[in-house]
């Protein structure tokens, strides 16, 4: 598995950190995924950095699922930056 693979899903796991202090996440039902995101993420940071850090040889598979994690975690964070506060009250109270 490629490091640089491993510490771009480490930066976007950052960035995502980054975006508790954006304006958006203040309303209360952005806020609540947020956390839940946050939390998780949280505990997968220093899993990954220790996976760094021990130069784990390469697994095709692995590494494959860490870039679409990678990707995952890109998509929401764009999701967080760009939610109106308007259109999530509409959407939980359609959901």
């Amino acid at each position: 598995m490629e490091i640089s693979l491993l510490k771009a899903l480490l930066g976007n796991i950052s960035s995502f950190l980054n975006l508790s202090s954006f304006e958006n996440i203040n309303s209360e039902p952005v806020q609540k995924f947020y956390q839940r995101a946050e939390e998780i993420l949280k505990l997968l940071k220093p899993i990954l950095s220790a996976v760094i850090d021990s130069e784990i040889t390469s697994d095709k598979v692995l590494g494959n699922a860490f870039e679409g994690l990678s990707l995952s975690i890109e998509e929401l964070r764009e999701q967080f930056e760009s939610w109106q506060p308007l259109l999530s009250k509409v959407y939980f109270v359609s959901y």
